[in-house]
């Protein structure tokens, strides 16, 4: 019985030492931080010029959902004229008139 008290107590101080060791580096860690962060903040304020608040960026909203459609119709209408623009009238006549006289030579015969 002498043995598991001694091994029981061994572990128990050796456990509450390393615990009480390990609280003391994170306070001391804490206490250091707030110093460092404390320091730095004084030169920052010493050293470096004040800093002028920037004025948020404008942003640009759709006043209202009519007008978003307006604009999308406006799209597809632009989209529709650019298309047609795109076309070579000449070769749409070509191929109509060849067309053309295709069926009528098969219309004759």
């Amino acid at each position: 019985m002498g043995r598991i008290l001694g091994f029981l107590g061994g572990t128990i101080l050796t456990s509450s030492i390393a615990y009480l060791s390990l609280e003391h580096f994170r306070q001391h860690r804490t206490y250091i931080s707030q110093s460092l962060r404390s320091s730095r903040k004084l030169s920052d304020s010493l050293l470096a010029p004040a800093q002028v608040p920037r004025l948020p960026e404008p942003r640009i909203e759709r006043p209202s959902l009519v007008e978003t459609l307006k604009d999308a119709w406006n799209w597809e209408v632009e989209s529709m004229v650019r298309w047609v623009q795109g076309w070579d009238l000449i070769k749409a006549r070509e191929r109509f008139e060849e067309t053309a006289i295709n069926i009528v030579g098969s219309v004759k015969k």
